[in-house]
């Protein structure tokens, strides 16, 4: 099964929430920490609020890799994943 973070569309290996279970993991690509940075109070809409809030931050910081312990993948496309959001 396909994962996608909510925030970038980055291919994650790991859902981001399973129910009301976050993953507990960090997006390499924008750095949001499921379970972390978006409980919202275990409300799905303002979860989403969140994501939309998250994006347009990394997207106005220029869309820059997040992780120093992952490397960039050499065909790592931040648009392309943004596309996938759609």
């Amino acid at each position: 099964m396909n994962h996608f973070c909510p925030v970038c569309g980055y291919k994650l290996d790991f859902a981001p929430w399973v129910d009301t279970s976050p993953a507990d993991e960090i997006c390499p690509s924008c750095g949001i920490q499921f379970g972390y940075d978006d409980p919202a109070g275990g409300d799905l809409a303002a979860r989403n609020n969140v994501y939309d809030t998250w994006r347009e931050s990394w997207i106005q910081k220029g869309m820059r890799w997040f992780s120093s312990g992952m490397a960039q993948p050499p065909d790592w496309n931040p648009e392309e994943q943004l596309r996938r959001l759609k």
